[in-house]
Formats: C-alpha cells, sequence, structure tokens
C-alpha cells in the first residue's frame, strides 16, 4: 500500500507544474498569433486566469491524456537519443557506474556479483536493486524531478511538432514564427537534457545507495 501510494505522490505532485508549462505555451502560442510578438501585455493577464482557463479536475485528465500519447521508450528515446536500449538502466553497470563518485564499485559487486554486460541484462538488475531502496526519499526525490522533466521534454516535443507547424503556417510573419520557433526548439533541448541528466542521477543514486548499504 504504501508503495503504491508513494508512485501516486510523485505523479500528483508532477501534475501541476505539467499544467501550468502546458498553459504557459499555450498562452504564449495564442498570444503570438494575435498579435504577432512574444512580449505582450497580455501574458501577465491572462496567466494570473490560468486556473479560470483549465479547471483543475480537467487539467489533470488533460495532462495524463497528452502523457499517454508517447510510450515510455519513446520518451527515453527524445531524452538519451538512443533508438536501441534507451532507458539509462540499460547502461547502468557498463557506463554510468564508472562515472560517479559516490559508488564504491568493488563492494558493490561484491553484494550483486558479476555485473551484467548485454543492455537488458543490466536494466534488470538494476530495476531488482532500486525495488529495494525506492522509498529512500534521497531516491524518491530523483526519481521525481526525472519523471517531471522526462515528461516535459516528451510534452516540448508535441508542442514543437503542433505548434511550431501551426506557428509557420499561421503566424502573421515568418520572424515572429522563427522566433517562436526556436523558442520551441530551446525548450525541447533543454527539458531534454534536464531529463537525461536527472535520469543518470537517478540510476546511479540507486547503485550508490545499494553499495553503501
Amino acid at each position: 500500500m504504501i508503495k503504491k501510494e508513494s508512485k501516486e505522490k510523485l505523479k500528483e505532485q508532477n501534475t501541476s507544474p505539467l499544467m501550468t508549462i502546458l498553459v504557459v505555451n499555450f498562452a504564449i502560442f495564442a498570444l503570438a498569433l494575435k498579435t504577432d510578438q512574444f512580449l505582450a501585455a497580455e501574458y501577465e493577464e491572462l496567466l494570473k486566469h490560468w486556473q479560470a482557463l483549465i479547471p483543475a479536475g480537467l487539467g489533470a485528465v488533460l495532462i495524463s491524456v497528452i502523457n499517454g500519447v508517447l510510450d515510455v521508450q519513446t520518451k527515453a528515446r527524445l531524452v538519451f537519443w538512443r533508438w536501441h536500449d534507451p532507458l539509462p538502466g540499460c547502461r547502468a553497470f557498463s557506463y554510468y557506474l564508472h562515472r560517479d563518485p559516490r559508488i564504491d564499485v568493488t563492494t558493490l559487486k561484491t553484494k550483486v556479483g558479476p555485473f551484467p554486460a548485454t543492455p537488458t541484462e543490466q536494466n534488470a538488475l538494476w530495476y531488482r536493486l532500486y525495488k529495494s531502496v525506492e522509498e529512500d526519499p534521497r531516491v524518491l526525490h530523483v526519481h521525481r524531478l526525472f519523471l517531471l522533466t522526462r515528461d516535459y521534454a516528451g510534452i516540448a516535443f508535441m508542442l514543437l511538432i503542433v505548434f511550431g507547424g501551426t506557428g509557420v503556417v499561421a503566424m502573421q510573419t515568418y520572424k515572429t514564427a522563427l522566433l517562436y520557433l526556436t523558442a520551441l526548439l530551446a525548450q525541447f533541448v533543454a527539458s531534454g537534457m534536464a531529463a537525461r541528466n536527472y535520469g543518470i542521477r537517478f540510476v546511479d543514486t540507486v547503485l550508490a545507495l545499494k553499495a553503501a548499504s
């Protein structure tokens, strides 16, 4: 019961910031179409009333639907830029393990045995280790940040395709459309980089805790 509640809590904690991100993007898109500029006075007034624009209950459902468009593998590919075996656990022992000074590699090997070589085996072992420490506050914290930024990157990618493409066609000038497209691309790259860093930190935190326990 505790584990289930912890997972639900992580999702609930991320819903509000993801909803804010989505509303801000909608506001910028709508006002860029209307005013042909980014620094519009209406932004502040519109964002003050974002909760009125999308009710909280509907917002949670909307985030769930949008997040469900891209599966876990697709999001991982967007974040880690790897088509095959993109999940961070797939390189836990062959790559990330040796890049974090917190991890006592010798002690960890003594506890878990020989490290697996294939990506699938690495991810399976890492996941087993994760399940034994998933309630640790340090794991919960970095896990939440990874999920938040990973989902943000997925949303940013979809906004880049949908809003970016629409902006090129519908915005009044190509200058505004280009600036807007650049901003969307920057948002996707930044959120993806953050998600990658948090994902690696998530993997390494689990290994460090197991080595130290």
